[in-house]
């Protein structure tokens, strides 16, 4: 399975200059083993422990500095002229992160943030995508939207998942759970069986937040596309979230990422409300580095490499032209 995956994500492009700039910020989602039989899709959010920490100690040798978002933020505001610096960042706040991932940061003594999406820790997350996946490995076939889908070899379910996957993304994502069940009306699915397993608790975010290598940062509520969101609802997904974490752990939330974080489903219009809180940091998934140029993007949209087990180490140095990524 995991050659499988490696040769899978060998073909996904690599932009040579990911360590060019003064900052790279990584984005991850989980940090477990990857599962025999599982879907590509899903297995890619993850990088295995093993990974993580030769890729931390790979780094560490080449003569990179691991720092957190505020003293990115520090060395932005005063225009401090560095290099080699590594920015890591988790999003949504899966179990993982506390159980697998915290400890090599530990070890190594690397800084780190997570951004909480709020429905996660309360237990309230529709994490569909790990539905879908059940759904799809466990059947030969399957009708969705009254089209019949065969998913009777391994690439056959890994193509069907993203197909439905397509469809999932076009639902009316405020009242997902009504959507859902119509979509899938043949099946009688919990869409809230993975909570317990794959997202962390508050006790897990409260004692991370205790660790001074550790910040909490804002990811909303429920994870939803700001592009379909009014302005008032974005005001609402993001105040909430923060004022439920603050309440937590007694810190003011002063870093940000969005749920969705491309050009797609981040404009104008979601820039401007975002930049209206005031963060120090706000971070989208558009894939750049960070140069000095970045000071005025820095609460809006300062770009990410998302981190995959097949991401080069052998690339490291290898500049290309500089190349400001905002949206």
């Amino acid at each position: 399975m995991k050659k499988q995956l490696i040769d899978f994500l060998s073909k996904i492009p690599f932009i040579s200059s990911c360590f060019s700039g003064i900052t790279t910020i990584f984005m991850l989602h989980r940090v477990d083993e990857f599962e025999k039989g599982k879907l590509y899709p899903n297995e890619n959010m993850k990088v295995s422990p093993k990974f993580l920490e030769e890729f931390i100690v790979e780094l560490k040798n080449n003569g990179y500095e691991f720092i957190s978002l505020d003293r990115l933020y520090e060395i932005l505001q005063n225009q401090e002229k560095v290099n080699k610096k590594i920015v890591f960042t988790l999003d949504d706040g899966y179990k993982d992160n506390f159980t697998l991932a915290y400890p090599i940061f530990k070890k190594y003594n690397v800084p780190f943030t997570i951004y909480i999406t709020t429905s996660f820790p309360e237990k309230k997350a529709i994490l569909w995508w790990y539905s879908l996946e059940k759904l799809i490995v466990e059947n030969d076939e399957i009708v969705v939207n009254n089209k019949k889908y065969s998913c009777k070899t391994y690439e056959e379910k890994n193509k069907v998942f993203l197909e439905i996957r397509e469809l999932i993304l076009k639902l009316n994502q405020k009242d997902l759970l009504n959507e859902l069940n119509k979509l899938f009306k043949n099946y009688n699915i919990n869409w809230y069986e993975f909570d317990d397993k794959l997202c962390m608790n508050w006790e897990d975010i409260v004692s991370l937040s205790k660790d001074s290598l550790c910040t909490i940062a804002g990811h909303t509520k429920n994870h939803y596309a700001f592009n379909k969101l009014s302005k008032e609802e974005i005001i609402k997904e993001i105040k909430e979230a923060n004022e439920k974490i603050e309440s937590k752990i007694g810190k003011k939330i002063e870093h940000f990422a969005y749920p969705f974080g491309s050009g797609n489903e981040v404009g104008k219009k979601e820039i401007e409300i975002v930049k209206s809180f005031n963060f120090k940091t706000v971070t989208t998934t558009r894939r750049g580095n960070i140069y000095l140029e970045h000071k005025k993007y820095m609460n809006c949209c300062l770009p990410r490499i998302m981190l995959t087990e097949n991401f080069n180490l052998k690339n490291i140095g290898r500049i290309r032209k500089k190349r400001l990524v905002t949206i």
